[in-house]
């Protein structure tokens, strides 16, 4: 058994897309670069805090390996920390891994990363306008319109976050995403002045996204935070990446995508 490429792709989404250990995040460099087709590509690693392998007659096992772990539990999100190779190597090298990064101290690390990770994100909301906007719609240019939607029947925000299971995370993103919901509805319809169908590409291409997840099973806030990292589309910029969620929010506030 080894780590899903849904874990893989929601850890890279908590972790910014950065390094987490800290001598290497200080540098800001990100580890999914935007594609113009299909999904950014990854260069980060998923990597374990518990080590993965139990060793051989031949080999030793992996730093931190833990035999009491079930295979699910040590591919699981939360045993793992998101690492660019070298820092991936720095940790998994026996003995001085081992040594210098505890269980408990990659767990911090982690933890304290992710955190920053989050506030950043809540915090770049706040620069969104039309040219981050525009930065992060690009990709829509090349998604084939939706059937026009006949159903704009509205639900209470409250209600739809019940509806669809999501977390308190899901609602932090919620919130701030709402505080420029009336930029990105000014954005969609002044390029809608000249791209009439601009919307419904938009739409569509959210959608496509939205019902692949659904397909594979995933459902409540880690579809949620999936959705945010296919919203983020492996932009440089933390306004990018934000204006991103937001236009996302804006189409859950619209129950244009999720359920209704």
């Amino acid at each position: 058994m080894s780590v899903s490429l849904k874990t893989k792709i929601l850890l890279a989404y908590r972790s910014g897309d950065i390094c987490a250990l800290p001598e290497c995040e200080r540098r800001g460099r990100r580890l999914s670069v935007d594609s113009e087709v299909g999904d950014p590509t990854n260069v980060g690693q998923a990597a374990h805090i518990e080590g993965e392998n139990p060793g051989t007659n031949k080999n030793p096992a992996s730093a931190r390996y833990n035999p009491k772990m079930s295979d699910e539990e040590r591919n699981s999100f939360h045993n793992l920390i998101y690492l660019c190779g070298t820092c991936h190597k720095r940790i998994d090298t026996l003995p001085q891994g081992q040594i210098e990064y505890s269980v408990e101290h990659l767990k911090k690390i982690k933890s304290d990363h992710e955190k920053k990770v989050r506030q950043a994100m809540l915090d770049a909301f706040s620069s969104v306008g039309f040219p981050e906007l525009q930065e992060a719609t690009h990709w829509a240019s090349s998604v084939s319109p939706s059937t026009i939607t006949a159903d704009y029947s509205l639900l209470r925000i409250e209600d739809k976050i019940q509806k669809n299971d999501l977390d308190a995370d899901a609602r932090g993103v919620i919130a701030m995403g709402l505080g420029v919901a009336n930029e990105v509805s000014r954005y969609i319809q002044s390029v809608a002045q000249t791209d009439f169908e601009f919307p419904e590409r938009l739409k569509a291409g959210f959608l496509e996204e939205y019902w692949r997840l659904k397909k594979d099973g995933v459902g409540g806030g880690e579809l949620f935070e999936l959705m945010c990292r296919f919203a983020q589309k492996g932009f440089e910029r933390q306004a990018q990446r934000s204006a991103g969620l937001a236009v996302l929010v804006h189409l859950f506030e619209t129950c244009e995508v999720f359920k209704k």
